[in-house]
């Protein structure tokens, strides 16, 4: 047993014993998964067949290659007295369950969640009326809050719920352009959400519907597709670009060869685009309008859920840290991914996730072959 399980072990017997001798209990004693006794089912647990990524240069890698990906079910479900605690969003019942699948922290169990293994917990802000609550670990990148905490929203929605008839939305936070944009985009004003801040923080609400998160964070389901599209639509008729997305404003996983790669990717019609100073509207515009995605890496590729059917992607990696989310995010979409990985010297198994920051080495000689062979 390590020591984070030991920590967690002794903050729940804390938690129950106090709880046994009539004081107040702010922790969690249990941990709960699955569906919840009430909850609406809105889409149903199922497995999808990946379609391998081709090209993969210099030679295939098991994690872009053909394997299923499971979609988890989603619901909605409403309770009174919830407890959401962050910024890293632990939700508990008002019996100290702690909701497994809506309480993430990265590379934890949920056995070993930060709020078991803490003995004092924020003190609990009341929030009175109606709260429908879209926050979620990770919201605060913009992968994150679009693939996860939006999302939420469409769930409220096919379960048969108005967000305009919450008296308040609990948010990860306002502090990025895009998040306060998004919100106002889809109808829901800064002066009805409730958020986080960096600090930790306890709200516990008279009343409110928790959504699950639309599936495991990272793999995003086809449902989750056709909200964004049908929530930031591109023209009908868009004019067809080229682009490509690069890392030099980026301090960490910066592609070595970029001044190269763009310059021959111009040569050949491509356009540069830099996600960060643009709207995420005009990046929905963008993407949709892209006959080819060339990218490194990185959080602006969320905006390939924007991208017409049939859009063919080549990204860019580190054989140090080769993560399929956006690979599968394609599958969902429905477009065609290819990939380079390294500079085809550096070339190295790696499954793991250890290592996001590492440079990307992917020479321009692998990115021609991967467009000639994807594109035709």
């Amino acid at each position: 047993m390590n020591f984070n399980s030991i920590r967690a072990n002794l903050g729940r017997g804390v938690h129950k014993a106090a709880k046994r001798i009539g004081l107040g209990v702010n922790g969690p004693i249990n941990v709960g998964y699955g569906k919840f006794f009430g909850a609406k089912t809105i889409d149903p647990e199922r497995t999808k067949e990946a379609t391998p990524s081709k090209p993969v240069l210099p030679k295939i890698h098991p994690l872009l290659a053909t394997n299923p990906i499971s979609y988890r079910s989603t619901w909605v479900v409403k309770f009174k007295r919830l407890r959401v605690f962050g910024p890293t969003v632990t939700v508990v019942d008002e019996g100290g369950e702690l909701l497994a699948d809506v309480s993430v922290e990265w590379g934890r169990k949920a056995e070993e969640n930060w709020a078991f293994r803490r003995l004092l917990l924020p003190k609990r802000h009341p929030v009175n009326g109606r709260t429908l609550v879209l926050a979620s670990t990770g919201g605060n990148t913009y992968f994150h809050w679009i693939t996860d905490v939006l999302p939420r929203l469409g769930l409220a929605r096919r379960g048969g719920y108005d967000p305009a008839s919450f008296d308040w939305v609990l948010v990860n936070g306002l502090t990025h352009p895009f998040q306060e944009e998004t919100l106002e985009h889809i109808g829901i004003s800064k002066n009805r959400c409730l958020s986080f801040h960096k600090t930790e923080l306890a709200y516990e609400m008279e009343e409110a519907l928790l959504p699950s998160l639309p599936g495991v964070p990272g793999v995003v389901p086809p449902e989750t597709v056709d909200f964004l599209r049908n929530a930031f639509p591109a023209e009908k008729n868009p004019r067809s670009r080229k682009i490509f997305i690069g890392r030099s404003a980026a301090k960490h996983r910066i592609l070595i060869h970029e001044k190269e790669i763009w310059a021959q990717l111009q040569k050949r019609g491509f356009d540069s685009v830099d996600c960060g100073k643009m709207s995420v509207q005009e990046q929905a515009e963008v993407f949709g309008s892209a006959e080819v995605v060339v990218g490194a890496h990185g959080a602006a590729l969320t905006n390939l859920v924007f991208c017409r059917p049939g859009t063919p992607v080549v990204e860019l990696f580190s054989p140090a840290y080769v993560n399929p989310c956006y690979r599968d995010l394609c599958v969902a979409a429905g477009l065609r991914h290819a990939a380079v990985i390294g500079n085809g010297k550096d070339w190295g198994l790696s499954e793991r996730h250890d290592q996001p920051s590492v440079p990307i080495t992917a020479s321009w000689e692998l990115v021609e072959e991967a467009l000639a062979e994807i594109v035709r």
